[in-house]
């Protein structure tokens, strides 16, 4: 039993989720399992305000933990950028470059997801991701970018959280970009090992959850095969153009 056919990345809801190196199976059970608990966590508390939001994560990582997720256990940093201008995919790979226990593998994947959405640009993954990461007052907004691994069989997975606010409108959760404004970013990185055995028992019954709630279209697969990351040069940055090797 497995969710719609996925190559390399994935819109699961306010999540990208990166799972090139995974199996059907595996990267159904990411997708539907991640989807699950925030389904969960979007019952229980709402992504409209900071205090909101870590409830929310809180709820989330203990469903994740109750249907075979083993998590380790990581606190949100407060990040405050004074700077004139920016946007937040920069952001989010510039936090990533002078991270040094991010590796390379990692950023890569990060900066191929964040490409995958860009080329997804105005498409129905991006309104889904959009629709479950910015708040209704349109100046908060949170979000997820995870990528998944196997090592020794077991499914890994890295999930790196954003939720920022600013006091301008934010019509876009990834591709904000401020100028003259004040922006206050809160990040946090969990890593998580599925026990398969403990999954298997629930995934007939997950599955089941979201094709009968009608959710299953929230996962909406990110065509990445055959574009190439763009080096910049200076200029105008569009959308998506960045480097896709860490510096380091």
């Amino acid at each position: 039993m497995s969710t719609k056919a996925v190559d390399d990345a994935a819109v699961a809801s306010r999540s990208i989720v990166w799972v090139d190196d995974l199996d059907k199976q595996q990267k159904s059970d990411v997708l539907e399992s991640t989807l699950f608990a925030q389904l969960a966590a979007d019952k229980q508390h709402s992504s409209e305000s900071e205090q909101e939001t870590l409830a929310w994560y809180k709820m989330y990582t203990d469903t994740l933990e109750s249907i075979g997720w083993v998590v380790s256990g990581a606190n949100f940093t407060a990040v405050d950028y004074n700077k004139a201008e920016g946007s937040i995919d920069d952001t989010v790979l510039e936090q990533l470059a002078n991270d040094a226990t991010v590796s390379k593998s990692l950023y890569s994947s990060v900066a191929r997801a964040i490409l995958a959405l860009a080329r997804a640009s105005d498409s129905e993954a991006e309104k889904v991701f959009d629709s479950a990461s910015i708040a209704s007052s349109s100046e908060f907004a949170s979000f997820q970018i995870a990528v998944a691994s196997v090592d020794r069989g077991q499914v890994m997975l890295t999930l790196l959280a954003w939720f920022y606010s600013s006091n301008q409108q934010v019509d876009n959760a990834l591709w904000f970009r401020w100028q003259n404004a004040t922006l206050s970013i809160k990040t946090s990185t969990l890593t998580m090992t599925l026990n398969s055995e403990i999954y298997a028992k629930v995934r007939a019954e997950i599955h089941d959850k979201l094709r009968d709630a009608g959710k299953l279209g929230l996962i909406v697969p990110l065509n990445w095969r055959g574009q190439t990351p763009c080096l910049l040069h200076g200029g105008e940055k569009s959308k998506g153009e960045m480097v896709h090797e860490s510096p380091r």
